[in-house]
């Protein structure tokens, strides 16, 4: 229910905010990295982001996220001058330009998440901004499938209506989230034996459009027409849609609801227990399948189409810790601690950001 609902910090709460500290080994890696640097420069936008802009905005995102975490940390005011000065830059934005790959969507699905979490976080508050977010940026967080960019689209819905503070905001991007991780982890306790289906405009099961979500996109559905598993055999609880493409897209996928689901905590919200199981036993299976790939150089049946999928494996396990505390899985504990993990560049990248220092 909404009834402790208090509006604060999307993913943090106060409590690991205020235990962010400079004598961390992990500030001084992120201090460190190219987006420590508070002297970096970016050019000012106009009223139209451009598909060449928006991949900068995305990085930059990353930047002004790890500027304002530093300051949480440091003090140094610079920093939040830098963070104001750069969420100051998107006041005039209106639109950002669209692209028929849709990469536009994706890439607002990774950079809102950041900008509402460090405006948060220095307690930046523009009506020209928040404009930006809620009436440019969030009616674009959607497309038909695609398991990863349905969770980023989640997390950055979610971020922006905690950031802002708006009730019936926050109540539709929880809306969103529910459905969208119930789409795309499967799990027999709420699901039986079938997945949960996309839909087509007319709020009717889309046949072809979900078996293009499980696997179909890279020739190799996981599910049937009737939505039952290929392979009953080879489809636990926390199955995630993104199995058959790579390691890494699932990692970010996951990652994004993680975020997704501390938002919903952070504000005083309860998290639908469905919610809860699905990404628990998602982080188990997946977690268990990169943990093997890491120790033994494969991955266990069934193998992905297209392979690791880059360095996203390696992040979302240290956040995921934070959110399942005592109840996290057993490979997710022990990623936290691989050196592929702890490693990492410390800024992240895309979502995943500073994530070394802010959630260790």
């Amino acid at each position: 229910g909404s009834g402790g609902l208090q509006f604060g910090y999307p993913v943090y709460t106060q409590a690991e905010i205020d235990a962010w500290s400079t004598s961390s080994k992990e500030y001084t890696r992120l201090a460190s990295s190219w987006a420590g640097n508070v002297n970096k420069t970016y050019a000012p936008y106009g009223t139209e982001i451009s598909s060449v802009e928006r991949d900068v905005l995305r990085d930059e995102s990353v930047y002004i996220k790890v500027q304002a975490v530093l300051w949480a940390a440091d003090g140094k005011p610079e920093r939040r001058t830098k963070v104001v000065a750069l969420l100051d830059e998107l006041r005039g934005v209106t639109s950002w330009q669209t692209d028929t790959a849709m990469q536009y969507r994706l890439v607002a699905g990774w950079t809102c998440t950041n900008l509402a979490q460090a405006a948060a976080i220095v307690h930046y508050q523009d009506k020209d901004f928040t404009s930006f977010l809620v009436n440019v940026s969030y009616p674009i967080l959607d497309w038909t499938n695609g398991p990863n960019w349905h969770a980023s689209f989640a997390d950055s819905k979610l971020a922006i209506a905690a950031y802002v503070g708006d009730i019936a905001l926050w109540s539709d991007a929880k809306q969103y989230f529910y459905q969208r991780i119930a789409q795309s982890i499967y799990h027999s306790k709420y699901d039986g034996n079938a997945v949960v289906p996309l839909l087509n405009d007319k709020n009717q099961p889309h046949v072809a459009l979900t078996k293009q979500h499980w696997g179909g996109g890279v020739g190799a559905a996981q599910i049937n027409d009737d939505f039952t598993p290929v392979n009953p055999g080879q489809f636990p609880d926390g199955v995630n849609a993104e199995r058959m493409r790579d390691l890494g897209h699932v990692s970010m996928g996951l990652g994004a609801f993680m975020h997704a689901a501390r938002t919903v905590l952070a504000q005083g919200d309860s998290l639908e227990p469905h919610a809860y199981d699905r990404l628990r036993d998602a982080y188990a299976h997946h977690g268990y399948r990169v943990l093997t790939y890491m120790q033994t150089g494969t991955v266990p049946d069934p193998k992905p189409i297209q392979g690791i999928g880059g360095g996203a494996i390696n992040q979302a396990w240290l956040g995921a810790k934070r959110l399942f505390k005592n109840d996290t899985p057993a490979d997710v504990v022990t990623l936290c601690s691989r050196p592929e993990v702890t490693s990492f560049p410390a800024a992240g990248a895309n979502h995943l950001s500073a994530e070394a220092f802010t959630d260790e």
